[in-house]
């Protein structure tokens, strides 16, 4: 009887571990700062949320939601709760309470500020399916220790660096679309699911997901694993009251002008949204398949005919693309097919052109690059990583981030509660020979329309103008502890960031600088002082 009952106690006990909840993921559904939807897999059960943690103790925890939606697909269930009427820019603890009195870890988001003052940072990148080399059939075989173990790092680097949000670009897995091969979805899922987990951070907080449509998986994908409302793959969503609208377009039809429906709701958007009473800030716009490709496939002319002609007409500023296996930037474009120097119709403008950056390596094995297309192409390179995208009001910056295994280790964790955090040190940027660490897309009305203070009013100064070899920049006292200074060239390209200032007048060497008209911009927690600058070579 004894063993009969201790066989009893074990099988309960290991059930509970087998059942109990994993996989957590985070999806917006609505707007950002006041709703967000948990999913997990495996048992169902209550979700007990708060502002204050109260560790396992669910009934100490103020709200509570249940599962509002149970789905089983790819082999395993999936339950999704949607909270809503939650408090903007606050930090949530929830568990999952399964079993009468069972309880899953103590996790922990963050709802977005609704205030357009506070800045943004987010994660762009896609194709993070595993290696497919059967027989030579497929992509090449991918470096280092293998795809899934560079999607492994990225993941890892997603927990540290603390973006608000991941904008994933498509292609999660592979589907068996490759004849005479053997692939399973179900497990790939698995192994998906398994890797995200590495995202979450040292003190268990997620990072939630705004998902484009590859052409490695299905609306049903998206649908039923991440509880994206709209099953047809796109959409708009609105951060930081108005700070940036992202618009989510599905690129999978084979022709984008024939697709009405998705074609007049994205010009339809993007006219209500640029009205002077409701106009954002910034317009990003992502989907998968890139225009121009930068390895492996052709242009798609359709999309360019059909949505970046309304780019530039409706102000939008950065497009993030994915799957050519490729990292790529190009410069500012426009399009206008008149032009004589246009390739497929863009052509280069860097005052009102749209940035695209892609093309889709977060471990899917990286593609030989096409050579550069002149005008188009800033760089681009065969490797894996993806873009760190961090905006204000002022201007949004853009760097590449790639996987060196060896030093992933020593990155720092952040943990802080502060929306908009920037790169930390440590992190193993991208950067291809000849380019800058960043590229920067400055918001030229925000330039505009800012009137300086007088100058008896000045937070600094900055003498001489023209320049040579030094400038001297002097900064009011009680502003320096808490100063930034930033330096771009005539286009907006970042050039140099001095921080942590440690005195009011400062000597800075022009060597290193960006030759030309300079913008120096001093930015302190409520002001921002722009002085332009001629440095003669």
């Amino acid at each position: 009887m004894l063993r009969f009952s201790l066989f009893l106690c074990i099988f309960s006990c290991l059930s509970t571990i087998m059942a109990q909840p994993k996989w957590f993921r985070l999806t917006y559904r609505d707007d950002p700062s006041t709703t967000i939807s948990i999913g997990w897999s495996g048992i169902t059960g209550t979700v007990y949320y708060d502002t204050i943690n109260h560790g396992a103790n669910f009934s100490q925890y103020a709200m509570s939601s249940p599962v509002v939606r149970n789905v089983n697909h790819r082999g395993n269930d999936h339950r999704f709760v949607r909270l809503t009427n939650l408090q903007p820019g606050t930090v949530y603890y929830f568990l999952v309470q399964y079993n009468v009195s069972a309880t899953s870890d103590v996790y922990s988001f963050m709802t977005l500020s609704d205030d357009p003052n506070v800045p943004l940072s987010f994660i762009s990148g896609g194709d993070s399916r595993k290696d497919l080399n059967i027989l030579g059939v497929g992509d090449p075989p991918c470096w280092g220790n293998g795809c899934r173990e560079t999607r492994r790092d990225l993941n890892t680097i997603v927990a540290k660096t603390r973006p608000d949000f991941v904008a994933f670009t498509g292609d999660y897995i592979r589907n068996n679309d490759i004849p005479f091969t053997s692939i399973n979805p179900e497990a790939d899922w698995i192994d998906w699911f398994d890797d995200w987990e590495l995202s979450i951070g040292t003190d268990n907080r997620l990072i939630p997901i705004i998902h484009s449509l590859g052409n490695h998986e299905d609306d049903v994908d998206l649908d039923k694993l991440f509880d994206v409302e709209n099953i047809q793959a796109y959409y708009a969503t609105n951060f930081g009251g108005n700070l940036l609208r992202l618009y989510t377009l599905n690129s999978e039809p084979s022709d984008a002008c024939a697709d009405v429906i998705q074609k007049n709701w994205f010009l339809n958007d993007l006219q209500q949204h640029s009205t002077p009473s409701n106009s954002p800030t910034w317009k990003i716009v992502q989907y998968h398949q890139p225009m121009i490709p930068h390895a492996g496939y052709t242009s798609r002319t359709d999309m360019i005919d059909c949505w970046a002609s309304a780019f530039e007409q409706y102000n939008v500023r950065l497009v993030c693309e994915s799957h050519a296996h490729v990292m790529k930037t190009t410069y500012p474009l426009v399009y206008d097919a008149s032009a004589s120097n246009s390739y497929n119709g863009l052509v280069r403008n860097d005052s009102t052109g749209a940035v695209f950056i892609g093309d889709g390596s977060w471990g899917a094995p990286p593609r030989p690059a096409y050579s550069p297309i002149a005008n188009l192409t800033e760089d681009v390179e065969q490797t894996s990583g993806f873009f760190f995208v961090h905006l204000n009001q002022e201007r949004i910056k853009i760097q590449g981030i790639i996987p060196y295994p060896d030093s992933i280790a020593g990155i720092p964790a952040l943990t802080d509660n502060d929306q908009g955090t920037e790169l930390q040190s440590g992190i193993p940027l991208w950067r291809p020979s000849g380019s800058p660490h960043c590229i920067i897309i400055p918001n030229y009305d925000y330039t505009s329309t800012r009137t300086l203070p007088n100058k008896s009013t000045y937070l600094s100064k900055v003498y001489p103008n023209p320049a040579d070899d030094f400038l001297i920049l002097e900064i009011d006292q009680e502003k320096q502890m808490n100063a930034r200074v930033e330096i771009y060239d005539a286009r907006g390209k970042w050039c140099r960031t001095y921080s942590d200032l440690d005195k009011a007048t400062i000597e800075l060497d022009l060597r290193d600088f960006c030759s030309g008209v300079n913008f120096i911009n001093v930015i302190t927690k409520n002001d921002v002082e722009c002085h332009k600058v001629l440095i003669k070579k």
